[in-house]
């Protein structure tokens, strides 16, 4: 509706202003300048600013925008980030690398960009890096907490019953099992050959260079001298 001089009312004015706001910057050469900072999780329901996240469903919708937007030239993904969930990240990977073969798509790490940051920035078609900043960390991790002890010296005891055997794997009111234990490692394994051979194919590297990395850290000219960046 309109109010009674033709103008939209302040109400739908800012409802449209936002629906047309991009989440990302875009420059005057028309390069979308996307944000991906903080820890990397799958979904983070609404908070990503306010807890220091970055969602992979927030930042694929971003990467669509853009790389589908007439007035968005080329991408630039603004990396400072440790990493953060496997789930997720290869899909986000993956659009990125369908993003790279419509437009541009450029990785500026300041100063961090690693683990699954690493993965996403191995998709695009360039990497520059800062002199203090770092990449790599080529890897996989998980832990398993166990409270036993913290549960006794609280007077806790739990008793679970269950139907399968694999169901109680990786309760933390247990000490992990030989099998949950084994499970654990090929999953392990299985997603570190995954981003070994991810790196390696879009770095048009060795991936036994890659694995030689011990999933360290590589800073800088480093870097870029063993063509991570």
């Amino acid at each position: 509706s309109e109010s009674h001089d033709g103008q939209q009312p302040a109400s739908a004015a800012l409802l449209n202003e936002q629906r047309n706001r991009k989440p990302y910057a875009v420059s005057d050469a028309g390069v979308a300048v996307i944000e991906v900072a903080g820890s990397l999780v799958n979904r983070a329901f609404g908070m990503e600013a306010q807890s220091g996240l970055t969602s992979y469903e927030q930042l694929g919708n971003e990467i669509l925008d853009a790389a589908t937007d007439p007035n968005v030239l080329g991408l630039l993904l603004r990396l400072d980030s440790y990493g953060g969930e496997a789930n997720g990240a290869w899909d986000v990977a993956g659009l990125i690398e369908e993003a790279a073969r419509i437009k541009p798509v450029w990785a500026s790490v300041d100063d961090w960009a690693l683990s699954a940051g690493y993965l996403l920035a191995s998709a695009t078609d360039r990497i520059w890096v800062t002199r203090t900043g770092g990449v790599g960390s080529v890897g996989i991790i998980a832990m398993h907490l166990d409270q036993t002890g913290w549960d006794a010296a609280n007077g806790l005891k739990y008793t679970t019953v269950f139907a399968g055997a694999r169901k109680n794997d990786f309760t933390p009111h247990e000490p992990l099992s030989d099998g949950a234990r084994d499970v654990l490692i090929s999953e392990v394994d299985r997603l570190y050959g995954m981003f070994v051979d991810a790196v390696a194919r879009r770095r048009s590297a060795n991936a036994q260079a890659v694995r030689g990395t011990e999933a360290g850290i590589l800073y800088g000219d480093d870097s870029v001298a063993r063509g991570f960046a």
